[in-house]
């Protein structure tokens, strides 16, 4: 059985499932606003490259402001229209268009003759609107029966958030619950252009599609695009349109001016023989305008748009949404498959070259293959949702291997150390350098004789319930443990780089060693009847720091010059004063205002020839005992008169101190006895030799 832990390790596998999980999500959310927007910025592009790509056979005639002036209020007495057909027929115009339902009647004179000149015209189209899913508005019969061809129109199904991208070729409604199939009057146009230039009257009658085209003639087809038989349109830029005012078109005399005056602006001879002509509203109180591609345009140049999309073959559709599906899919594999590598440029390269080819290159290779992407939001969001949860499971799995480093780490460093060491914004250098570092020393005294009194079992028991104890609080306070000799131990701070001041941490560790074995002494007095002394020195000096090695055989990091010599041998004095913990003059002097240190001597230790002042530190400076600070200034008043070479007064206090178990006092009772009998301090440098290593 397949569980967590082995599928970290099967990257394959993990790409497979994950980028499943990425992908029902994409496919269920919906972007479809943002697409939309993508397919507006397609088409406004398209729009610019269909310059060349353009039908001269589209002619618009305006009811625009200056025929309202001339022929009145609107809508025209349908006479009107009588005379504009008959002048654009006499032009040979192959198709006319105008927009009236003409659904009522005005009267029967009028109406009449406008239903004669539709009958003889024989290439009038008309066109209707479809309330309803069973209902519909259609020309009265008189008008109807005349006609050359007829169409249905909808707005709302072709407003698609609110910029127009498509229209239906054909719908299907349900006309006394009679499954019915009516063409988009665009498309009534069409037809009955073709018919015009090919007289046959099966084009009229053409109502064949599947589901990926709709026919109109035998060699001309309309590509559906997604559902319901849509088609996408390809808008050319408006200027290309040939334009005339309705007023114009009403003035035989007037028209031919027009013609000629279109024909002498650069354009080649120019006349209306073969056109299709679409009359529309276009005044300010009059005109519909929508969003297209591009921009907010008059509703009749959609309609121009369409059949000039017919006219030129300037079909582009979707492009196939289950492959596209298939390559969403893929792309989301290969992209998490990639992000979680272990190499950092392979991430930044595959990153690069997958959004360059999926969101650049691809798009626009199939757009000019005149496809369009049907979920162009979809692919970016399957990218970066593929990125972030690649780099979400790989931290996962990283930290949960890093976790593991890090525990390994930490039974030889700190924990904090460990982490900085595997973060990647530091760099650890292993090579040797000379640096300042905080070293502490530490070891039991007398161990040697109390390790005779235990059988080997309770010996490594105890040493290591010390070391633990003791290690634990050395290490939680970001120091490294140089090396246990038995029972001592060395320990470096400031070894890894960090720049927070050690000497407050270097006081502060060997403080809460000494209240630790306090407690751990109370145990082990009943257990194994022993207490343990611990001495302790800590001081921050100059060392080299490097790796001891020979090659492919052992490495030991650690500090070495003659200021670590020197510290393990200080280390030694507590043995001779009777303290616990000694620090070097540069420690007190950093944090004398947080600890109370007592000054003890300056000494020189075997075969060394510097001398060093060194001091007993007490306790932390806010919890120490108001007894101890009075037996220091006391101490220290003694000290004063033993350097100033007043031995009896010193030995006096120094008698004292003793009585109250101050140890080192007992060592300068002893000195002060020697100076007085002997009598040799005259030629003393004050600085006391230690005779023992």
């Amino acid at each position: 059985m397949l569980n967590l832990q082995s599928l970290s390790k099967n990257k394959p596998l993990l790409s497979v499932l994950l980028s499943a999980v990425i992908f029902i999500f994409i496919f269920l959310f919906s972007f479809d606003s943002l697409n939309k927007a993508y397919h507006s910025s397609m088409l406004r592009l398209w729009s610019e490259s269909l310059k060349s790509n353009f039908s001269d056979d589209i002619v618009i005639v305006w009811i625009d402001e200056r025929s309202l002036q001339k022929l009145g209020r609107f809508p025209f007495d349908r006479s009107v229209y009588i005379d504009v057909i008959n002048n654009l027929n006499n032009a040979w115009v192959s198709v006319i268009w105008i927009d009236l339902i003409l659904a009522d009647f005005t009267n029967d004179k009028t109406d009449n003759s406008l239903a004669q000149v539709i009958d003889e015209a024989w290439n009038i189209v008309l066109w209707g609107s479809i309330l309803s899913w069973n209902k519909i508005e259609k020309p009265l019969d008189i008008f109807f029966s005349w006609a050359l061809s007829f169409g249905f129109f909808t707005q709302d199904y072709e407003r698609n958030y609110n910029v127009i991208h498509r229209f239906s070729p054909v719908r299907e409604l349900m006309l006394n619950w009679t499954k019915q199939f009516v063409d988009h009057f665009s498309i009534s146009i069409l037809k009955a252009y073709y018919y015009a230039l090919f007289k046959d009257k099966n084009i009229l009658k053409e109502k064949k599609f599947d589901e990926e085209y709709y026919y109109i003639t035998q060699n001309k087809k309309i590509p559906f695009s997604g559902k319901w038989y849509n088609s996408l349109i390809s808008f050319a830029p408006v200027s290309r349109f040939t334009e005339i005012s309705f007023i114009d078109a009403y003035d035989a005399e007037q028209l031919d001016l027009v013609l000629q005056s279109i024909s002498g602006n650069g354009w080649k001879e120019f006349s209306l023989k073969d056109k299709i002509v679409l009359i529309w509203t276009t005044s300010k109180w009059l005109k519909d305008i929508f969003n297209t591609p591009n921009g907010v345009d008059y509703w009749v140049h959609v309609h121009a748009n369409i059949i000039n999309t017919v006219l030129t073959n300037s079909f582009y559709t979707y492009f196939n949404e289950n492959l596209e599906l298939i390559l969403i899919f893929l792309l989301i594999i290969t992209s998490f498959y990639l992000n979680l590598s272990k190499w950092w440029y392979i991430i930044v390269l595959s990153n690069i070259a997958l959004v360059s080819i999926f969101l650049v290159v691809f798009p626009f290779f199939i757009y000019s293959l005149w496809f369009i992407l049907n979920r162009p939001a979809d692919l970016a969001f399957a990218l970066v949702l593929s990125l972030l949860l690649s780099n979400i499971v790989k931290y996962l799995i990283e930290n949960k291997n890093k976790a593991k480093v890090v525990k390994a780490l930490s039974e030889y460093i700190s924990k904090d150390i460990a982490q900085k060491i595997l973060s990647s914004v530091w760099d650890v250098s292993l090579e040797w350098e000379r640096k300042k570092v905080s070293i502490f020393f530490s070891d039991i005294a007398w161990f040697t004789t109390i390790s005779e009194k235990f059988t080997p079992e309770d010996l490594v028991h105890f040493l290591r319930e010390y070391l633990w104890a003791m290690s634990n609080i050395i290490m939680d306070d970001r120091w490294f443990i140089d090396k246990y000799e038995w029972d001592a131990i060395m320990a470096l701070y400031w070894v890894f780089g960090f720049e927070e001041s050690s000497s407050y941490d270097n006081c502060k560790v060997a403080l809460l060693q000494q209240e630790k074995l306090r407690e751990l002494n109370i145990r082990w007095k009943e257990v194994y009847g022993e207490e343990l002394e611990v001495r302790m020195w800590i001081h921050s000096w100059d060392v080299i720091v490097w790796n001891i090695w020979a090659e492919w055989r052992k490495m030991e990091f650690t500090a070495l010059w003659d200021n670590v010599n020197l510290a393990s041998r200080l280390e030694g004095v507590n043995k001779f004063y009777g303290t616990h913990i000694c620090a070097s003059e540069d420690i007190k002097n950093e944090v004398w205002n947080n600890f109370v240190f007592r000054y003890l001597d300056k000494i020189r230790v075997k075969w060394k020839n510097s001398a060093v002042n060194i001091y007993e530190l007490i306790w932390f400076k806010d919890k120490v005992e108001k007894y101890k600070l009075e037996m220091i200034a006391e101490f220290e008043k003694a000290l004063y008169l033993y350097f100033d070479k007043k031995f009896e007064e010193a030995e006096n206090i120094f008698e004292k101190l003793s009585q109250a178990w101050d140890k080192p006092s007992k060592v300068f009772i002893d000195r002060c006895k020697t100076f007085m009998k002997a009598k040799s301090s005259e030629d003393w440098d004050w600085v006391w030799e230690m005779k023992e290593k």
